[in-house]
């Protein structure tokens, strides 16, 4: 892993740098999947476990809207998203 930051000070306050601070100013890692599944998760009010039967199993969703959610975010037609 590579050092972020090469300094012992904290350039905000011009402390010193402590082992919790270093780790506080690493950037925060990201996870599209995990990203995408939350996100739909949220916006249509079910668990990630359901948005992944959608995903992985091609649970098709009975209420209508959150596939047009679904659509909406990916860009994929409504009729293409289980046509695989």
């Amino acid at each position: 892993m590579e050092n972020v930051i090469k300094t012992s000070i904290l350039s905000e306050n011009g402390k010193r740098m402590t082992l919790k601070g270093y780790y506080k100013s690493l950037p925060e890692p990201t996870y599209p999947k995990k990203e995408f599944t939350s996100e739909i998760a949220r916006r249509c009010n079910v668990s990630e476990v359901t948005v992944k039967n959608w995903i992985m199993y091609g649970f098709r969703p009975s209420n209508e809207k959150h596939v047009e959610i679904l659509s909406e975010m990916t860009g994929i037609k409504p009729e293409d998203l289980w046509n695989d």
